[in-house]
């Protein structure tokens, strides 16, 4: 019988095959050619993109004064709309209104319903901004709510042209310095003096104050006050842009009623801590001061402007309005003056926009002082007619010339007879009005033309008679 065995080798065994196995391989690799290996391409490393800057967190506040005044000025109570313009920085934002200053948080919206501001004063309105990123800015806008000024309780006033303007009158400080004094020994309290457009900003982006500078320190010197004419216009702001007459440049209305108001603004801003009293524009009631021709509802849109202008600048500003050629109310075509001007003025909405009003009723002493008075108390009828009877009444130009024809037809007025029309004007009048400004203070060297002898000084600063007269009447006020 056959019997097959399976031999089974004991496990050192097994594993001396393998072993001989893997050795024998090995060797057979050693005598064959080797497999190349393969060239491996690198990777480049991943590009990092640059990260996007944050924009800076930047806001700006509205209504500004950059186009008008009518929305940051306003009489008190005075109701503001704002609302934030905010780019930048990390949505979502947080708002922090404080309306009043008083460092209170009165809203939290972007767009917070109106404010009104109850008390006549200037604020700064202030909103506080954050981002997501906890990043927070502050920004402010100056709203001014007004009232009623407290007018000064001047009586003797005098216009006097001190302005270093072009000439044949061209004053030098010592001109400036004499004339003060002489008005002070006079007893005058105020000079009306033009703060003429032109000169003190020629060009859009130049302001020119030395000269005015100069010629207010040395009045103010002199403890007088003054009454600003805010008039005419720079040549660059003129609607007259293609005459070639200075005049009609000069006198033409502006283009624009925000560069009159700019330019009001910046003025009252500058001299606020010497001069108070603004009157806007002189006599546009005339052909002469208003061209192509006198036009109510064009001078109330640029007195609103100028007005709102002048209260931003200082809340306690006096503005008058315009001072009339006559009364405001009478006209005459031959020499172009407009019927009816202040009625007119209050229809285009003129109330509200003065805190006096002035006119200029020149005439001959020949005709009067009663003539005079009916010329005064028709404006005044006027004014109260439309709601305004406790607005002052101011002239802000009388006078008469004197030794020289005031046109060809009219009777010669000595230096006596001037005397004597002063001395009536400044004793017979302050139950209708309250301030009184003579026209002027000193003639100029002109030849025979009226408009350079209206003066109680002579061209060489020696007095006339009138000078005498209205030193006398101060000394007894």
């Amino acid at each position: 019988m056959r019997v097959d065995v399976c031999y089974n080798p004991p496990v050192k065994f097994r594993y001396a095959i393998a072993a001989l196995f893997l050795l024998l391989s090995g060797c057979a690799a050693l005598t064959s050619t080797p497999t190349p290996i393969p060239t491996l391409t690198p990777v480049p490393a991943p590009t990092r993109l640059p990260e996007t800057p944050i924009p800076e967190l930047t806001a700006k506040i509205f209504p500004d004064a950059e186009q008008t005044f009518r929305n940051v000025s306003g009489r008190a109570p005075f109701t503001v709309t704002f609302t934030a313009n905010v780019t930048g920085g990390v949505p979502p934002y947080t708002y922090a209104w404080d309306f009043d200053g008083d460092t209170k948080t009165d809203s939290a919206e972007i767009s917070p319903p109106p404010f009104v501001y109850t008390h006549a004063q200037a604020y700064n309105a202030a909103l506080v901004i954050r981002d997501a990123n906890a990043h927070e800015i502050r920004t402010t806008r100056r709203i001014v709510a007004f009232g009623s000024p407290q007018l000064p309780n001047w009586k003797y006033g005098i216009t006097a042209h001190l302005e270093r303007r072009r000439p044949p009158y061209y004053p030098t400080l010592a001109d400036v310095e004499r004339a003060a004094q002489l008005m002070q020994d006079a007893g005058i309290q105020a000079v009306r003096m033009d703060f003429n457009w032109d000169m003190l900003n020629p060009t859009r982006n130049e302001w020119k104050f030395e000269d005015y500078d100069a010629v207010v320190k040395i009045v103010r010197a002199h403890n007088l006050e003054f009454l600003g004419i805010i008039d005419y216009v720079s040549w660059w702001a003129s609607s007259a842009q293609d005459s070639q007459d200075w005049r009609v440049r000069l006198y033409s209305e502006p283009l624009n009623d925000y560069d009159f108001a700019r330019y009001t603004y910046e003025v009252v801003n500058h001299f606020k801590n010497d001069v108070h009293v603004w009157q806007i524009w002189n006599e546009p009631n005339t052909t002469g001061f208003w061209k192509p021709k006198p036009n109510p509802a064009r001078y109330v849109s640029l007195l609103q402007e100028a007005y709102l202008a002048a209260k931003y600048a200082d809340p306690n500003a006096v503005v008058m309005f315009a001072g009339m050629s006559s009364n405001g109310i009478e006209g005459n075509d031959d020499s172009g003056l407009a019927s009816n001007f202040i009625e007119r003025a209050y229809q285009a909405g003129a109330r509200g926009y003065f805190d006096a009003m002035a006119i200029h009723p020149y005439m001959l002493p020949n005709s009067g002082i009663e003539t005079l008075r009916a010329k005064i108390s028709a404006t005044r009828e006027l004014m109260n007619q439309y709601g305004d009877g406790n607005i002052p009444l101011w002239l802000t130009e009388i006078g008469v010339p004197s030794d020289a024809p005031w046109w060809a037809t009219a009777p010669l007025q000595s230096e006596d007879d001037v005397a004597n029309w002063l001395k009536l004007v400044y004793t017979e009048l302050w139950d209708l009005t309250p301030t009184i400004f003579w026209y002027q203070l000193q003639d100029r060297d002109v030849g025979n033309d009226p408009e350079g002898h209206f003066g109680i000084l002579r061209a060489d600063f020696s007095a006339k008679r009138a000078y005498a007269v209205l030193k006398k009447l101060t000394q007894e006020k």
